[in-house]
């Protein structure tokens, strides 16, 4: 099992790829920075980010979950429940 940075380093590169096509600076891109309020990422782009990061650990994040997706931190605990 990958550990938790390994983990955090994935989906803090999902994310940054995604805000980099939104043109978000890669200095706001924090693993404690809300993804929609400080980054202002909008519902297409964070379904972008669960699909890239079922992909990257082959795990399904139930649809109820979703809203708790807020920061790279919380990614990283729902991968960490569903591996």
């Amino acid at each position: 099992m990958a550990s938790t940075e390994e983990i955090r380093s994935k989906i803090h590169q999902v994310v940054l790829n995604i805000a980099e096509d939104m043109d978000i600076e890669e200095e706001k891109v924090k693993d404690d920075a809300n993804l929609v309020g400080d980054l202002g990422l909008d519902s297409m782009a964070m379904l972008e980010i669960l699909a890239g990061i079922e992909k990257e650990f082959g795990v399904k994040i139930p649809e109820t979950e979703f809203p708790e997706l807020v920061s790279i931190n919380a990614c990283v605990e729902k991968v960490e429940k569903y591996l």
